[in-house]
């Protein structure tokens, strides 16, 4: 029958679409079509399959010749079905009659001599695979190019062949030639060697305690001090805080971050991304035409850290607000919709006023009140609510800095494992950390303790805070409560979490008077 089908992949964002190559070989004059939305870059493969297949020691058919890429209302555009396509006609010409090509995927550029060339993203293409198999409880295997075939086999639980060139593609799939399927050891590729410490941070404990709660209930939070303070030394090690990602969720990180081209193997290390201020509002939320994940996405189920965060575009800022609130960001172009996951802990940090000094004991701001109001309004009203914490990061002094000991409480290795407590006690109550807690869910796992409860009403009435900054002070107490292993957060886990949220720039006198 002068019809064969294969499977190859595109991506459309980051979610993986099954394509299903047809080619049908009919009588009439010589002819080569392709259909079903190809770009530039696939048309163009009629001229590399043609002298691929005829360098390859194959009989390129003189009949008609259709080659559909279903589904056909994708848009579509990738030179790796090349392989597919080359590989079609052979079958569909009688030439591979012998080949089984139900339980393959296929992916390879073409030159023109018939040799495989590296493709773009192979471990993204191994892991939506992997999960197709899964998905459709049918085995598939994987042929991809030899260069690109070592990175895919990293993904365990798939088969991946790496061919050289058609021919020897072609020798395997009718059970000659030498083996090609790509083997390879799977080594600890869980974390840095050498992660930053806690402990090599001097100072600054309520900080640390901060973070640790960041860390422990998905709490997004906010640094300000003076420059040399120690807010990026501190923000850098809050990736140690989080546990290592499960194996599903380090198969998702590592297909993006290949997506990218920044990955060739499966990593558990969660991501820790730090965009420059001068980053487009395309570069960190996603976009292009088709769109590709931007920063935001790359960190997902990792930390985003946006230092000097005030020195960002206003538009480029505004734009976390979806996706802080979500988990996700949809962006659209013409012609062209994806969706990104983009579930990260927000950390950001920045100075108290335009020179830095505000507050500092030694050097004198030299910003007027209108200069620092106008300086920290650059973060809006609605963006600063969806931080839930936020702390004064103050200098440390010579001596202290010289006198330093190094506390093993507040090592990085100390804090993980509560926050690893706090987070299986968080999971096995509710399903879901703290920070992700819905109204409903606020309602039956965060009510604080009667005490807590008139603290909170009263601080709600005098200051007239939202609704989303009431649930949020009561997320951040219930994972105050969990780390101090209270059943029900109490007045203190309230009043910490409240103090947590005040306004920076009066916070030494909040902190000398009463609530």
């Amino acid at each position: 029958m002068p019809l064969a089908t294969l499977q190859s992949l595109t991506f459309v964002g980051v979610r993986p679409v099954v394509v299903n190559i047809e080619v049908h070989l009919s009588a009439g004059l010589p002819s080569f079509a392709l259909v079903g939305l190809p770009d530039a870059e696939i048309r163009e493969s009629k001229e590399r399959v043609r002298s691929a297949l005829i360098n390859s020691g194959f009989e390129f058919p003189s009949q008609r010749i259709t080659v559909n890429l279903a589904p056909a209302d994708l848009p579509k555009g990738s030179a790796a079905f090349d392989l597919a396509i080359a590989l079609g006609i052979a079958s569909a010409s009688g030439q591979l009659a012998k080949a089984d090509l139900s339980q393959w995927v296929f992916a390879g550029e073409l030159s023109l001599s018939g040799q495989l060339t590296q493709v773009r993203s192979p471990l993204a293409l191994a892991v939506a695979v992997r999960q197709e198999a899964l998905n459709t409880q049918h085995p598939l295997r994987l042929m991809l190019p030899k260069p690109s075939a070592t990175a895919a086999a990293t993904v365990p639980g798939l088969p991946v062949y790496g061919p050289a060139s058609l021919f020897e593609a072609s020798a395997h799939l009718v059970g000659h030639g030498t083996p090609l399927e790509v083997v390879v050891t799977h080594a600890d590729s869980s974390t840095q060697a050498n992660p930053p410490d806690m402990k090599d941070v001097v100072g600054h404990e309520s900080a640390k305690l901060a973070l640790l709660a960041a860390a422990a209930g998905q709490h997004h939070i906010r640094l300000v001090g003076p420059p040399g303070s120690g807010k990026s030394m501190l923000a850098q090690r809050l990736g140690g805080l989080l546990p290592p990602l499960p194996f599903e969720e380090s198969l998702e990180i590592s297909a993006i971050r290949s997506l990218k081209g920044e990955a060739n193997q499966v990593c558990d290390a969660r991501p820790f991304r730090n965009p420059h201020p001068s980053t487009s509002m395309p570069a960190l939320i996603g976009g292009g035409n088709p769109p590709s994940p931007g920063e935001i996405t790359l960190a997902h189920l990792g930390v985003l850290f946006t230092d000097e965060v005030l020195e960002f575009d206003r538009r480029t800022l505004e734009s976390l607000r979806e996706p802080l609130e979500t988990g996700r960001v949809n962006v659209s172009r013409a012609g062209h919709q994806a969706s990104f996951p983009a579930r990260f802990l927000w950390v950001c940090a920045h100075n108290p006023c335009p020179c830095g000094w505000l507050g500092h004991p030694a050097k004198e701001c030299r910003c007027t009140p209108e200069q620092v109001r106008r300086y920290q309004a650059k973060l809006s009203g609605p963006l600063a609510d969806r931080l839930d914490i936020s702390v004064d990061v103050q200098a440390i002094t010579p001596h202290e800095l010289l006198a330093a000991k190094t506390e093993h409480s507040m090592c990085t290795r100390t804090l993980l494992e509560r926050v690893q407590h706090s987070r299986q006690m968080q999971l096995t109550r509710q399903g879901c950390l703290n920070g992700e807690l819905s109204a409903g869910q606020i309602a039956a796992h965060c009510k604080p303790s009667a005490d807590g409860e008139k603290l909170l009403l009263q601080y709600a009435q005098k200051n007239h805070i939202s609704a989303r900054a009431m649930h949020r002070i009561c997320r951040l107490a219930r994972t105050l409560a969990d780390l101090d292993g209270a059943d029900t957060p109490q007045k203190n886990h309230v009043a910490t979490a409240i103090q947590y949220r005040r306004p920076l720039q009066g916070l030494q006198q909040l902190r000398a008077g009463p609530l």
